[in-house]
């Protein structure tokens, strides 16, 4: 699993990327890492932690926007970046309510 540094590096990057390879290579990483987190205990995942990810999955879909608004890539990259907005909000769904069953334990 990866570690909230791992997810935080990796979108900085993000943030930055030029390359479209590159970019969706990192936005994968990312995707994956946030759909990995609800497989491990919830313990040891502090709430500080959870605020961090949150802001670090709209930082994620900020970077996807931007990166849309800018028009520089084809229309079927386009069309994968448009539905991976969906994905990280949908991992994200997941992982809040992996994180509330925790408090709620």
């Amino acid at each position: 699993m990866a570690t909230l540094e791992a997810i935080d590096t990796t979108v900085q990057e993000l943030r930055l990327e030029p390359q479209l390879s590159a970019f969706t290579h990192k936005l994968a990483h990312v995707v994956t890492a946030l759909g990995e987190l609800p497989d491990s205990p919830p313990q040891g995942f502090p709430a500080e932690a959870m605020v961090r990810l949150r802001e670090l999955a709209d930082e994620t879909v900020e970077a996807i926007e931007r990166r849309l608004e800018s028009g520089g890539d084809g229309v079927p990259a386009q069309q994968q970046l448009a539905g991976s907005i969906y994905e990280v909000r949908r991992r994200m769904e997941a992982v809040e309510l992996w994180f509330r069953r925790r408090e709620s334990a």
